[in-house]
């Protein structure tokens, strides 16, 4: 639960609304439970100069699949004991109004009392099974990361060789976290050095070296396995596919790739279509394709997983702006933007084809209205070279785009066909041909307009 209420950015004095939360309810709502371990909870970015501000405000937290019910009263609200316990004490009203009838335990009569947010945060880490080993662990990895971050970069290298053993996923993955949490609260300059952090260590480190060749490996596979697919034609078909994955059957990484790149193919019919080849094949091939079936089936299913995964944080998240008013979608956006994707804008496309198909005004002008505002705040954060690109496809016509290349190029240098290319290599990913001879135009003058 959420009040809302007005702050003053302590950068530039722009006041602006937020949704403070005080009641996070893991059952009900397990993403501000995410949002509450990532430290993100009652952050907000100041849509005037992208600012992040913290409020401080009382929490009670409940997760009734654990049995768990802390309370947190930050120590800088100095509020004496009897106005931290009305305010505990108000916050479990109205937990208890919104709990459903007959669900209320007797450990909710007295909660825990988390001294600061990050004992709260073990005691929820605790609940979920994350031992103090583990926790000290996370703790020795953020400080390594601040060593980095702070390390001037001649020194880097020699830090990250010292500390070889310690680089691991876990640490990457901290790292990763980390870069979207700055992100999201408005901390570009502290996201980017991040991203500059990890390149040193994939090259560096024993760990990024393996990494790197492992990627370098799994985009040669997926480029072969990616040909093989194009070298069908437009005759390809289940059986094709069939006999495409039998050639694979000893090969996870290829097979992966295979359903990855051609998920649709791996339908409901190709399924039947194989049982029925297993039963027809002689005995001494059956054990080998019902491995091969075996292996497909977990595939499709994992990547279903992630996608509706995906799709149920992408309508979520939909939903939440939908109800919200638009000072507050506007701070919801800024506080989500990693999850703004391509899975997002999917899902909010098809709610906005569905709203014109029946016909309801009212959620199309809300949807339009959210479109407008994501778009926005996308373009904002994009980089300077990146937001060129898309002004420049955006232009009316190849004339004015040009003559926008003539007068700015010279402003981006080299990165802005380096983002060129960028922008070409994902929009022919997407099968986007237009778009990308467009670009390829646009480069071109760029490259005249910068003498390259």
């Amino acid at each position: 639960m959420s009040k809302q209420t007005v702050i003053r950015c302590p950068n530039c004095a722009f006041q602006f609304p937020v949704n403070v939360e005080t009641l996070i309810d893991a059952g009900q709502n397990p993403q501000a439970k995410v949002q509450f371990l990532s430290g993100n909870t009652n952050t907000f970015a100041c849509p005037n100069c992208g600012a992040a501000t913290h409020v401080a405000a009382p929490i009670l937290y409940h997760d009734l699949a654990k049995e768990l019910l802390i309370a947190f009263v930050p120590p800088e609200l100095n509020l004496p004991k009897a106005e931290r316990e009305k305010a505990i004490g108000e916050l479990m009203r109205e937990l208890t109004a919104s709990l459903p009838q007959g669900a209320f335990k007797s450990y909710m009569f007295q909660p825990r009392e988390a001294l600061t947010m990050q004992g709260m945060m073990d005691q929820i880490l605790e609940a979920d099974g994350v031992t103090p080993e583990m926790m000290a662990a996370q703790r020795e990895r953020l400080r390594l990361l601040e060593t980095l971050l702070g390390a001037p970069e001649e020194t880097r290298q020699s830090i990250i060789e010292q500390n070889d053993a310690k680089i691991d996923t876990q640490f990457m993955q901290t790292m990763t976290l980390l870069a979207q949490r700055m992100a999201a609260e408005g901390r570009g300059d502290i996201a980017q050095q991040l991203v500059i952090l990890q390149e040193d260590l994939l090259e560096f480190s024993s760990f990024g070296r393996v990494v790197l060749e492992q990627a370098q490996e799994q985009e040669i596979i997926v480029q072969e396995v990616a040909a093989a697919v194009g070298a069908m034609g437009d005759s390809a078909n289940r059986q094709s596919f069939l006999e495409l994955a039998k050639q694979y059957a000893d090969d996870d990484q290829r097979l992966q790739a295979l359903v990855g790149l051609a998920r649709p193919a791996f339908d409901y019919v190709f399924f039947q279509d194989l049982t029925t080849a297993i039963g027809q094949s002689p005995a001494d091939e059956r054990d080998a394709l019902e491995l091969l079936r075996d292996k497909l089936l977990e595939l499709t299913q994992a990547i279903d997983q992630q996608t509706q995964a995906v799709v149920q944080d992408a309508t979520r998240l939909l939903q939440a702006l939908v109800n919200a008013s638009d000072e507050d979608a506007d701070a919801l956006i800024l506080e989500n933007l990693p999850m703004i994707d391509d899975a997002f804008l999917s899902v909010l496309m098809a709610n906005l084809q569905e709203a014109e198909k029946r016909g309801d005004q009212a959620m199309l002008m809300r949807l339009e209205n959210i479109y407008a505002r994501v778009m926005g705040a996308l373009r904002e954060t994009m980089p300077p070279e990146l937001q060129f690109v898309n002004e420049l496809l955006s232009a009316p016509s190849e004339e004015e785009a040009k003559a926008l290349i003539a007068d700015n190029a010279a402003i981006y240098g080299e990165g802005l066909l380096a983002t060129l290319d960028a922008v070409s290599d994902a929009m022919t990913a997407r099968g986007e041909s237009a778009v990308v001879q467009r670009i390829h135009i646009l480069r071109e003058a760029a490259e005249a307009a910068l003498g390259a």
